[in-house]
Parts: C-alpha cells; structure tokens; sequence
C-alpha cells in the first residue's frame, strides 16, 4: 500500500499497534512531556517513544538508541513505522518493522548524473550531488569515514554540519551485484581506481540504494555499466561495524554512492 504521510503532531499510537502487532501505551517524559510507547519484536527488545507536542521519536534497541527533534511526520505501510526526518531536500527516514528490526537511512534521490548520462573524463559534471550521510543500526554500524590519502576531498573537509561528498573515478572489477538492505533496493561493485602517479589500481566497494541503485539497475541490463566499463561515482565512504559470531566487531570500508555515470573517455582517475 502507498506510504501517506501524516501529521507528526496527530501521531495515532493506537492505529500503528494496531498495524504493526505492537503494544501501545501513555508515557511521559520530563523534558518532552505527554507521549506514547510501542514495545515492537516478539520479545518486546525494541521500544519507540514519541512525544508528538516536542516533535520528538525516540527509538531504544538492544544496541543502539536514536532520538529525533522537529519530526514533521510519518508513514505506516507494509508492516512498517517510519519517522521522516530532516529538510525536504536531504530527508533522512527512521523505519521499525514489526519485527523490532530498525534502521535509519538516507532518502536518496535520483540525480541528473546518476541517470547514467556520459560524462568528459575530467570528471565534470552539470548537475550538483546533494550531500547525504549513512547510517544503519540493524545489526550493523555505520558511521561517516574520514577520505584517506588515496581519496579526493574537498580541502576544507566538513562545512558545518554537512559531510563534503567526493568522486572517483575507474572501472568495474566486476558486473554489478544487486540485493536488499534493510527492504530498500541496494546494489554496487568493485571499482578499481588508477592513482595519478600510475602507481597499483586501488579497490572500493561501492554500494548504492533507491533509485540510484534501480538506474544502475536499468544501466547493467542495457550493457551500459558492467565488468571492465568506465564510471565515476559520487557519495562518501563509510565504516561498517558488524558483530561476530564469537562477539567482537568486524570493521570494513564502504563506497555509499548517491550517483554512478559512465565516463565517455580517458583514463580513470580519482578527481575532486
């Protein structure tokens, strides 16, 4: 069913328990006042608090907790709550499933320049990429990394509270792989990148979601963007933390890109 948005400040806790199997209660917090509590998940381990006056949601797991301010609404579709968060133009989205499972990812849309248009080999391009952190709390960490030396970025880093994005430019070491990560599409590939100084190719997995995901997608099944082809990609790379079976943390690096384009000529390189 279509996800409708609604009124933060109207947020019916009955209606969502009702939805999502979750069992719905008055709360009250002293610094936000009047709320409801939803337990979610068969063993009741995920709890979310929403004090709709405050325009506050709060989301407490066995892992992680996630409070938003100044929550202008929310959806309840397929057996899913989700509080969208932020400006219209860099909207984040806090999805609980019935399950307890959480997440807390990007909406990314669709740029010119990941509708797979050619782009010259310096790498410009017409259509700015807006700028979108990542973050996911189901079973797995995700936290902004900082570009390393084999990385372009722009000087001055962080500007305010926005993380500057950054694009590659190389080849696929592979035809694109495509998959799910917490129900939203996700796909990405190996890309190898050859430094300025002609030194060893550098590899990044690159992942991407949404739409950008569906376009490539679209591109792979046209033979536009697959094994050994030219692309760049524009987003940031990130840590994801996932925990071991015997309890420690395995940490790897991730290419999250908001836009791929197929590079029309020239040797692949890392630009600015």
């Amino acid at each position: 069913m279509p996800e409708t948005p609604s009124n933060f400040t109207e947020f019916d806790a009955a209606a969502v328990g009702e939805a999502l199997g979750a069992n719905a209660r008055k709360t009250r917090d002293v610094a936000f006042g009047d709320g409801e509590t939803l337990t979610f998940g068969k063993d009741e381990t995920t709890t979310v608090e929403v004090y709709p006056d405050a325009m506050v949601a709060r989301v407490t797991t066995e892992r992680a907790r996630i409070e938003l301010f100044g929550v202008p609404s929310y959806t309840v579709a397929n057996e899913r709550l989700v509080f969208i968060h932020g400006p219209e133009n860099d909207e984040s989205r806090l999805l609980i499933r019935g399950d307890g499972k959480t997440s807390y990812y990007p909406a990314l849309r669709a740029t010119e320049s990941s509708r797979t248009n050619e782009t010259t080999s310096s790498g410009h391009q017409d259509s700015p990429t807006p700028t979108v952190p990542s973050e996911s709390v189901t079973g797995r960490k995700i936290e902004a990394s900082t570009p390393s030396s084999t990385l372009s970025s722009t000087p001055e880093g962080e500007k305010g509270d926005e993380v500057q994005q950054i694009q590659l430019q190389g080849r696929l070491g592979r035809d694109p792989w495509f998959s799910t990560r917490d129900d939203h599409p996700a796909a990405g590939f190996p890309l190898a990148v050859n430094p300025e100084d002609g030194g060893k190719a550098i590899w990044h997995n690159v992942v991407t979601f949404d739409d950008t995901a569906g376009m490539l997608r679209e591109a792979f099944g046209k033979r536009q963007i697959d094994k050994g082809k030219p692309v760049a990609v524009t987003g940031q790379p990130v840590v994801v933390e996932e925990p071991k079976a015997n309890g420690g943390v395995k940490k790897s690096v991730e290419f999250h890109a908001t836009a791929v384009t197929r590079v029309q000529a020239g040797r692949p390189r890392s630009t600015r």
